[in-house]
């Protein structure tokens, strides 16, 4: 069995993928909380260990820390992001017991959270300071009403109600900070997850063959926002982060904001559990060519190919402008980027305002190439704003 703990990092995390490639069936178990939130990237790795965890064996089980009985026993690991679509992605379900539960009597207790998704409540849709809009495939309450024009109709919002939706967000993980954000900073950041949601709309709710997933054949494509902080004088916290690269865009964003203030950060991840950047856009320039057997260098051209201006997987004329458009706001928020997709992690640092294009970098220098994960992940930190 697998068991995650609550300070899991981002390097154990990708570790814990050779189990899935030395066994066949696979028990796994997910704490009720993480710790100070999971830290930057860490929902968004499990979430996505959690979707290819889910489609390595049928008969995989998710078992809960809790040792009540029953559906009970989800009840609170219901109410985080990773819970929730753990719950929907898992092939079977027990209890402490080893009594198989129903999947839908388990995600039952998640009615009010969905809910609240419905309704911009943000604040109840997880535990903690953050908010989650998850869109389940198959599920009754698939098109989310912030997200899409009609419940049951696939057409996304306009940037106007994007930018409502970015305000709810903040307002939800930062409330003070909308007091001092430009209303040109809330355009950028709406403009951006806008176009990652849209480009997640159009690419992962069918697999790289063309066929539609379903609730018997899971998909997830969700917006996860979370409140970070960090102080100047606290120096442990930011010396305890377990990467150079997210350690130096801290140092970088304190210097240029100020020197003895908190910095409130917003953390925005576009998730989604579909066939991947390499996978999809593969299928599109060489339908005949099988994405397992390309090279790691050829995976990471393929993924920066689709963010080059006028590329476009979409069987209809189009610009295919959106990554485009995203690395684009991302220079203007002097953001961070983190990109996890197929067998790669790339990070790109825009907080220096020189590099006006998508030129990333390898998260682990010394590990170019890493296990294959399902989906895409596109985790970006903002910096906000000071506070007094």
């Amino acid at each position: 069995m697998i068991s995650f703990k609550s300070n899991h990092t981002l390097n154990q995390i990708e570790d814990l993928y050779s189990e899935l490639q030395n066994n066949s069936t696979i028990d796994i178990r997910l704490p009720e909380h993480l710790m100070q939130g999971g830290g930057f990237g860490v929902t968004s790795a499990i979430i996505q260990f959690i979707a290819t965890w889910s489609r390595s064996d049928s008969k995989n089980r998710l078992f809960p820390y809790s040792q009540k009985a029953g559906v009970l026993s989800y009840a609170k690991l219901l109410h985080q992001p990773h819970g929730l679509i753990a719950c929907y992605m898992a092939p079977n379900i027990v209890d402490s017991k080893w009594n198989t539960l129903k999947k839908s009597e388990v995600l039952a207790q998640a009615a009010s959270y969905i809910e609240a998704m419905q309704t911009s409540k943000f604040r109840e849709t997880m535990n903690g300071r953050g908010a989650i809009l998850a869109c389940f495939a198959g599920a009754r309450n698939e098109f989310l009403i912030p997200l899409y024009e009609r419940p049951d109709v696939q057409g996304l919002r306009g940037i106007r109600d994007f930018e409502l939706l970015t305000q709810r967000l903040i307002k939800c993980c930062a409330p003070s900070t909308l007091r001092y954000l430009p209303e040109t900073h809330i355009q950028t950041i709406s403009l951006l997850i806008r176009e990652l949601f849209e480009n997640t709309n159009d690419h992962a709710t069918t697999d790289e063959c063309g066929r539609e997933y379903c609730w018997d054949y899971p998909n997830v494509r969700s917006i996860v926002a979370k409140y970070i902080a960090f102080n100047p004088k606290d120096t442990g916290s930011i010396n305890a982060l377990s990467d150079a690269p997210h350690h130096m865009f801290y140092q970088k964003a304190l210097l240029d904001y100020t020197a003895t203030r908190t910095i409130d950060f917003l953390e925005v991840t576009v998730i989604d559990s579909g066939p991947g950047i390499a996978k999809r856009w593969l299928s599109h320039v060489d339908p005949n060519a099988c994405a397992e057997n390309i090279l790691i260098d050829e995976e990471e051209k393929l993924v920066k190919e689709a963010f080059k201006l006028g590329k476009t997987t979409k069987n209809i004329r189009g610009t295919g402008v959106g990554l485009d458009t995203v690395i684009k706001s991302l220079v203007k928020l002097k953001a961070f980027l983190q990109l996890r997709t197929g067998r790669l992690c790339l990070y790109q640092n825009f907080s220096d305002n020189s590099k006006q294009e998508f030129a990333p970098s390898h998260l682990q220098n010394n590990r170019k190439k890493l296990p294959r994960t399902v989906g895409t992940s596109f985790s970006i930190l903002i910096p906000l704003s000071s506070k007094k």
